[in-house]
């Protein structure tokens, strides 16, 4: 068809130029009217598909609504009517440029900068016309018009709303092209119908392409293209090309997920995603990006709620922290059938401190005759009373009570000294010699004088002799110690003057 109308004068007032995209429900030409010589884009509905009703009735509905939608980054519809030869058509606003697919076919990969402009303009275009209740259908890189101003920046131009995806193989020499399956959602494949989240996926491969040079998905038919569609993952983008910055790849894979609920709900939420996570590092074309619609307000509306919601955070966990607190000091519940254990502490020192303070008390590093009993401790051991201090002992058993050690108690009278305590000053220590039977037994020699360096306290007078040595008394009388033994062994020591 597009050879039958090229040059000819179509519903007698449109002079057509040339083919500018060809698609499922017709072909778009690039056209001047007749009489006003201004530039125009023609839609013609394809003569097959006209003669479906239904199809008829789609297309005359989306010409309506296309009317409707004023954006900056949708063509607009002008005029809709058919020709005396029963052929459907509407004119759009002229727009001097090129496709994505012409420039993609001159340049390949597109710098990072400008394909996130584009792709950012596509889904704010996307956005009104959803809002609108129109659906694409079909968003592919031959119908996204990119023009070219003055300044070296881009607009983005979307137009063909309407296409169910499902036929949109079919070219105008009836052959079905691989290629056209390369952006259509794989739930449109299967047989669904397109919405706003299959328009999310086909918006997502577009900028797969750009930035890839290619479509993630390709193969020697349409079938096989399907199917990586439903079982593949995309290739990863750090393949093609290394100056990818890092929060691209992630906002495409969200686009390109097999499940549609995984996608961003809106192309509003495409846009803002773009915007937030890659704008930073898009060059001098962000700039035109975020004046093309409301991104920028809305990149900052979303910075001031983020930003809210961490002093919110903030504050909550502060105030948790200052007013719950937790006391970290463990308690022991006394055992009611337990018995009181004296506590062990390390040698400080501290006890005899407390002890040299006691009134009382007369600290002799010498002597322990003048130690008292400091008031409140226990009698015995080490003196240590546990419970002193007004530190009650655990409920449960009697307060501690002092027990008298048991045995036979031997008291010395101080003023009558036994033989074991000999007076102070006589310098003899007697020893009791046990009973002997024996009557003939040799008297017990006195003890040696110390020698000059004993550790003697006083020398023993002069005038003072020595007492007898007590015998037996079933022996006989003991000699006198100043006579000398009739027969005295040889090593017998010899008795003090």
């Amino acid at each position: 068809m597009a050879e039958k109308i090229t040059g000819k004068l179509f519903a007698d007032k449109y002079r057509v130029d040339s083919l500018l995209h060809s698609s499922e429900l017709g072909n778009f030409y690039r056209c001047r009217h007749a009489f006003t010589e201004r530039p125009v884009i023609l839609q013609v509905m394809r003569p097959e598909i006209a003669a479906d009703p239904l199809a008829a009735a789609r297309f005359s509905n989306m010409a309506k609504a296309a009317a409707h939608i004023s954006h900056p980054n949708i063509l607009a519809v002008n005029d809709f009517g058919k020709s005396a030869d029963g052929h459907l058509f509407a004119t759009l606003e002229n727009i001097e440029g090129e496709t994505l697919y012409e420039a993609l076919a001159r340049d390949g990969q597109i710098p990072v900068p400008v394909a996130l402009n584009v792709a950012s303009q596509a889904a704010a275009g996307l956005a009104a016309a959803h809002e609108a209740g129109l659906v694409h259908g079909n968003l592919n890189t031959g119908n996204v018009l990119v023009t070219y101003a003055a300044d070296g920046s881009r607009s983005v131009k979307l137009f063909d709303f309407g296409s169910t995806g499902a036929a949109a193989a079919n070219t105008a020499d009836g052959d079905r092209q691989p290629r056209h399956y390369a952006y259509i959602a794989p739930e449109v494949s299967a047989g669904g119908r397109p919405d706003e989240l299959s328009d999310m996926y086909s918006l997502g491969v577009v900028l797969y392409e750009m930035l890839a040079g290619d479509v993630p998905f390709t193969g020697d038919n349409s079938e096989e293209v399907i199917n990586k569609h439903l079982e593949e993952a995309p290739p990863p983008l750090s393949s093609f090309r290394h100056d990818l910055p890092p929060g691209v790849e992630p906002i495409v894979l969200k686009a390109l997920s097999k499940n549609p609920e995984m996608r961003y709900r809106t192309a509003s939420e495409f846009a803002d995603a773009i915007d937030l996570h890659a704008m930073s590092s898009a060059g001098p074309g962000a700039a035109t990006a975020a004046a093309a619609g409301e991104n920028n307000n809305n990149i900052w509306k979303t910075a001031f709620v983020v930003l809210a919601g961490i002093s919110l955070l903030s504050a909550f966990l502060i105030y948790g922290t200052s007013v719950k607190q937790t006391d970290p000091t463990t308690v022991l519940q006394p055992d009611a059938n337990g018995q009181p254990v004296q506590p062990i502490n390390p040698a400080t020192g501290a006890e005899e401190q407390n002890l040299a303070l006691t009134p009382g008390f007369n600290y002799d590093a010498n002597s322990n005759t003048t130690m008292g009993q400091p008031p409140g401790t226990l009698p015995g051991g080490d003196g240590y009373n546990p419970w002193a201090g007004g530190v009650a002992p655990p409920p449960g058993g009697p307060p501690p009570t002092y027990v008298a050690p048991g045995g036979q108690v031997y008291t010395i009278d101080p003023n009558n000294p036994s033989q074991f305590m000999p007076v102070e000053g006589s310098g003899v220590v007697l020893v009791p010699v046990p009973a002997n039977a024996n009557t003939a037994a040799k008297p017990t020699p006195t003890p040696k004088t110390p020698p000059a360096n004993a550790n003697a306290q006083t020398a023993p007078p002069a005038n003072t002799a020595p007492k007898a040595t007590p015998t037996p008394a079933a022996a006989k009388p003991a000699a006198s110690p100043s006579k000398t033994p009739a027969k005295a062994p040889a090593n017998a020591a010899t008795k003090p003057d």
